[in-house]
């Protein structure tokens, strides 16, 4: 049987734009995360909330883990607003867990503490 042919080759993977190589990326950076059979979608700009762990980066894009399912969402990173000094990160980081909603096709994070966390404070 005859194999699919792959984006590996060099002459198919040239001819991508750069987002579109990051976005593949992002796609194999879940894959490998949650596993092969996880699904993997790219974020509603206009609208949605997405909570979970972020679990990658690419040049272009975030990788957050839906909640605790195999599932992922990619965002891509020019819809977060810049940093305000040179020096930090405009994007929520790998092993931070946020909420990620959109407004006016803008995505905005926020950290979301863990609930076991949150109710060991209150004790």
């Amino acid at each position: 049987m005859q194999q699919p042919p792959t984006l590996n080759t060099p002459t198919k993977a040239a001819a991508l734009a750069p987002w579109q190589q990051s976005l593949l990326e992002a796609r194999a950076v879940a894959k490998m995360a949650l596993g092969r059979e996880s699904g993997v979608k790219v974020a509603e700009r206009h609208s949605g909330i997405y909570r979970g762990l972020i679990i990658g980066h690419t040049r272009d894009h975030v990788i957050q883990q839906i909640s605790n399912r195999a599932a992922a969402v990619i965002h891509a990173k020019d819809r977060f607003p810049a940093p305000e000094h040179p020096d930090q990160f405009p994007c929520p980081e790998v092993g931070h867990h946020v909420s990620i909603h959109y407004s006016q096709s803008r995505a905005v994070a926020r950290e979301v503490r863990e609930r076991l966390r949150e109710q060991g404070h209150t004790r």
